[in-house]
């Protein structure tokens, strides 16, 4: 039996939205993960109002240091930086 155009538009469309909510997930999904990572990384400085983070490199420094209001603090773990403590 044949089906009704519109039975076909609705089973095509559906099934290509579906798909598209999955991959749009996958892609918030991958991107809310590095979010969070980094905010685990990287600390705020009360001192020096700066935000830090261990050199992951292999660089001659120990530590990285971001220049004020160029990240968001929000979401980040308040701690003394190694200048400060010194």
């Amino acid at each position: 039996m044949k089906k009704n155009m519109i039975e076909w538009i609705l089973e095509t469309t559906t099934d290509r939205m579906t798909e598209q909510r999955k991959s749009n997930q996958r892609k918030t999904n991958k991107f809310e993960r590095l979010h969070h990572r980094i905010d685990d990384i990287i600390k705020y400085c009360n001192s020096c109002k700066r935000l830090w983070q261990k050199n992951r490199k292999m660089m001659s420094r120990e530590y990285e240091y971001y220049p004020k209001n160029h990240i968001p603090i929000m979401g980040k773990k308040k701690e003394k930086c190694p200048r400060c403590k010194e």
